[in-house]
């Protein structure tokens, strides 16, 4: 389904007006700023989640701890 903008568009090509930049101009801001809304909203939706840490491996300790 198109956005209201590119609605808004299309309805102003084929209605004879020659003029369209200030409307195509507030239209590309409007879906912008829609996409960065929904960006800003997905990355705060992950901002606190706890990222996975691969499990390591645990070594023992092979030195000699100063002992010959």
């Amino acid at each position: 389904m198109p956005s209201i903008p590119a609605t808004e568009i299309v309805d102003k090509l084929f209605s004879g007006n020659k003029d369209l930049s200030s409307e195509v101009n507030d239209a590309m801001m409007a879906i912008s700023a829609e996409k960065l809304e929904a960006e800003k909203k997905a990355i705060a939706a992950n901002w606190l989640k706890p990222e996975e840490q691969p499990e390591t491996e645990v070594t023992p300790d092979e030195t000699d701890n100063g002992t010959d």
